[in-house]
């Protein structure tokens, strides 16, 4: 595969030839647009009209609440440089009180939020991601059939759901519906390819620690069953090598199956059923396809769940639509513009990678909290599935074991962020006044408390604007 940076990125109108067949895009809200001029334009309000009357907190108020928390104490005064932290209010985007803010400190998984923000500015809420099957003809009466990823890692290993996200489009049903064209073709055997070169460069980062049978996600991949889940019913916990390998291996054997399937009164093919990658040939058709969830859902489960896998997909489709590779370094140019655009400061913004793995990605409260101001407001449609999708205290997803009780269960909704030496939070509250407020806490150090307490601090500091008059 090429490295990353060489050779130079497509251009815009070619990674749209790239990604031809491969994702449905939207424009102005609307389904199933081709990808080109997007027209951006907010379509409609997201969020519930906001109290204008309910107080705003006193600046001295936050402060204080701060304060008495250990952030301050452990990580203010000669220690600025492990903490971040901003409070803004929804409705003005106003900034009530901030400690370090403008400092960009390694954010974990809360930059998910951002890369959710880049993606549904760029593609709309409405895009899907197409996994297809392309059959071409050789010589002798034998021809291939080609698996192209496009960016899909939530298939199903058979029937897909469409009740749920994780699952929705099955490489069964890609099998069924790719064999029964298969056998009306009149070939007699036929190989089988896979194409997921949309995404280039180095897989994983070197402080990822990767390895296979890891517990948080798989390799950056464009293609993955169930994520890229190890065992045999893709159903472990762990994660696998190569999953669009794997995957292509899958739809392999379906294929075969169902290409000699005698319950369809149609001729029989012999599908050979090792794998080799290679390009969609430039003389073939397709014959199948199946499509994702709609990236607004996407983007819900990957931030519900903090999903690694999932998210370095969507930051890669997003750099292959603004004109950048597929790559880590793509991402992090796509991302970095696209924030830009919206108007949002990025100075001492870093994107190593778009999951949070990384360490050497830097974001500050700051950004987070203006990010969280366009999403939760009435004014970008598109940005509203970041603000819907965030976890709710004591529900869902990475907070379904934190805030479970007044003032916050079922009020306070937030991404979580934890690596080694780094603790963080970014999400809404709404006051016992009634004011809706965003924030964001980064911490980058080992305080006395350790990582456990640290995250207790910024529980306590988080429900303790939730309780404000």
């Amino acid at each position: 595969m090429p490295s990353v940076g060489s050779p130079a990125p497509p251009s815009f109108s070619q990674s749209a030839a790239l990604l031809a067949g491969r994702i449905a895009f939207s424009s102005a809200g609307e389904s199933g647009g081709r990808f080109g001029a997007a027209n951006w334009t907010a379509s409609g309000v997201v969020a519930e009209p906001l109290d204008q009357a309910a107080a705003i907190p006193a600046t001295s108020a936050v402060q204080a609440l701060a304060e008495q928390s250990i952030l301050i104490a452990e990580l203010g005064d000669g220690a600025t440089a492990g903490l971040s932290l901003s409070v803004r209010d929804l409705l003005t985007g106003e900034e009530i009180y901030g400690a370090g803010s403008g400092q960009a400190l390694t954010p974990a998984s809360t930059i998910k939020v951002l890369t959710a923000a880049a993606a549904l500015t760029t593609l709309g809420p409405e895009a899907v991601f197409t996994t297809s099957a392309s059959l071409s003809r050789g010589a002798g009466g034998g021809g291939t059939v080609t698996l192209v990823a496009g960016g899909d890692t939530t298939l199903a290993p058979d029937a897909g759901d469409p009740s749920q996200v994780m699952g929705r489009a099955g490489l069964g049903d890609l099998a069924r519906a790719a064999a029964i064209e298969l056998r009306r073709s009149g070939l007699v055997e036929v190989n089988v390819a896979l194409d997921d070169t949309i995404f280039t460069g180095p897989s994983t980062r070197a402080d990822w620690g990767w390895s296979s049978g890891t517990t948080w996600g798989a390799p950056a991949t464009p293609l993955a069953v169930l994520d890229g889940r190890a065992g045999p019913a893709f159903d472990g916990v762990n994660y696998v090598l190569d999953p669009a390998l794997v995957a292509a291996q899958q739809f392999a054997a379906l294929l075969a199956q169902y290409a000699k399937d005698p319950a369809t009164p149609l001729p029989p093919v012999s599908v050979v059923t090792t794998v080799q990658r290679a390009g969609e040939p430039a003389r073939s058709r397709r014959i199948a396809a199946v499509d994702s969830a709609p990236l607004g859902e996407l983007v819900g489960y990957m931030l519900r769940n903090s999903d690694n896998t999932l998210a370095e997909a969507i930051g890669r489709v997003v750099a292959l639509a603004r004109g950048q590779q597929g790559s880590f370094a793509g991402c992090a140019a796509a991302v970095t513009a696209s924030l830009t655009e919206l108007g949002l400061a990025t100075a001492g913004l870093r994107v190593d990678d778009c999951s949070g793995l990384s360490h050497d990605s830097r974001v500050s409260a700051g950004m987070l909290t203006g990010t969280l101001v366009m999403a939760g407001g009435a004014e970008s449609a598109r940005l509203g599935d970041v603000a819907r999708s965030l976890p709710v205290g004591g529900l869902q997803g990475t907070l379904a074991e934190r805030f479970a009780e007044a003032p916050g269960a079922g009020n306070i909704r937030a991404k979580t962020g934890t690596l080694t030496g780094v603790t963080s939070l970014a999400g809404m509250v709404q006051t016992s006044g009634g004011r809706q407020l965003v924030f964001a806490v980064l911490v980058n150090a080992d305080p006395p408390v350790g990582a456990s307490g640290a995250r207790l601090a910024m529980d306590r500091f988080v429900e303790g604007l939730a309780g404000l008059d």
